[in-house]
């Protein structure tokens, strides 16, 4: 059995760093982001679990990610941005339960669900954070012969 991490992170990758708000690309960073940008908005997508699934048969894991927007405003924020692009995240990691977000010639997805949605708020002095918080599990068959 090999990990499909490398894979997910590829896949996951390719997917939102298309994303954009109001015309403004939005970055995309694995696991958190760079001390050398600034806040404004953002996806980091991180915490690749998997757990076996196989049987006599095939090998196959339950695999969840978890993908983050993050909006940051002076003194308000109005949410708007935060989901517009979460909005977005779903669309291209979960037009449907049958959707198959593509990986390597190694991995397939036969099953997509979203797990857990969460928004989050507070402000810290002037400036207001909304974040939210998207957890997909992906059904990962392993192509061995």
């Amino acid at each position: 059995m090999l990990s499909p991490n490398i894979s997910v992170r590829k896949a996951y990758y390719a997917t939102l760093s298309t994303i954009q708000y109001e015309g403004v690309p939005v970055p995309v960073f694995w696991n958190e982001i760079p001390k050398t940008i600034a806040p404004g908005i953002y996806i980091i997508f991180s915490n690749i679990r998997n757990n076996d699934q196989s049987n006599k048969g095939a090998s196959v894991t339950q695999t969840s990610v978890t993908v983050s927007v993050y909006t940051n405003s002076m003194k308000y924020n109005d949410g708007l941005a935060v989901e517009a692009v979460a909005n977005e995240v779903l669309n291209r990691i979960y037009k449907s339960p049958q959707f198959k977000l593509p990986l390597d010639t190694f991995f397939q997805i036969t099953q997509t669900r979203l797990t857990s949605d969460i928004t989050n708020n507070f402000s810290e002095r002037q400036n207001v954070y909304i974040d939210r918080i998207l957890i997909f599990n992906h059904t990962i068959f392993q192509n061995v012969s």
